[in-house]
């Protein structure tokens, strides 16, 4: 049953984010072709989200998971800060990445959609219909790069030895270009305790020298 049969007088509102213009119009096109759906607002960078949140209510939100802006760059920060902000909101995250241990880390946070840009024509609709029935939308995509995580047949994280939240974070700045040492001053950490991060996160990894760690960041979309 499409979103179309749960139709009301009052329309979803819907507010998008993302920082380029051309996507930002193709998430408008696949939501508005739906009956009782409309986009009230649009957000091209995590600060005017921010601020659109605050002065446009809406009933759900599609986010971008990664949109670059000063010194900004972190997916898991800007979605766990709008669900603290708004605990209340069913929001969806898109993103071209492909990582299960990401993928995992999105979920924990309480989103009700995880979908990939590659897929949105065909999923976002259904998305957006399981939020308004208070469910959740994990895309096909998705759901298979956890499944074969768990299976170990991509080399990924394992159940047994996940990565912590911390190594996570590490590993995402690595890939942008950061230092261990600017690391250590953005996250307010001794370079000590960062360097023992990484060193972690390669060794449950399986990755022996930082070209590893590189090419590994690269393949998974981290980078």
């Amino acid at each position: 049953m499409t979103i179309a049969a749960h139709a009301s007088p009052t329309p979803l509102n819907i507010l998008i984010a993302d920082d380029h213009p051309i996507f930002r119009i193709g998430l408008r096109v696949v939501i508005e072709q739906e009956a009782g759906l409309r986009v009230t607002g649009e957000a091209s960078s995590p600060e005017e989200l921010g601020q659109l949140l605050v002065e446009q209510p809406c009933d759900v939100l599609v986010t971008d998971f990664m949109m670059p802006a000063d010194q900004q760059n972190d997916g898991l920060r800007l979605i766990e800060r709008i669900r603290r902000k708004h605990p209340a909101l069913p929001v969806i995250v898109v993103t071209m990445l492909s990582h299960a241990g990401l993928f995992r880390s999105i979920l924990d946070l309480g989103v009700v959609g995880l979908l990939s840009k590659a897929s949105l024509a065909g999923e976002l609709p259904a998305a957006i219909a399981e939020a308004r029935r208070g469910g959740c939308y994990v895309a096909a995509s998705v759901r298979q790069a956890l499944i074969e995580a768990r299976d170990g047949s991509l080399g990924a994280l394992t159940d047994s030895e996940p990565l912590s939240p911390r190594e996570l974070e590490v590993l995402r700045l690595l890939a942008t270009g950061a230092t261990v040492g600017e690391i250590a001053t953005h996250l307010n950490r001794s370079k000590q305790t960062v360097s023992a991060q990484k060193v972690n996160a390669m060794r449950k990894l399986g990755l022996s020298n930082d070209a590893a760690l590189f090419i590994y960041l690269q393949e998974h979309g981290l980078a």
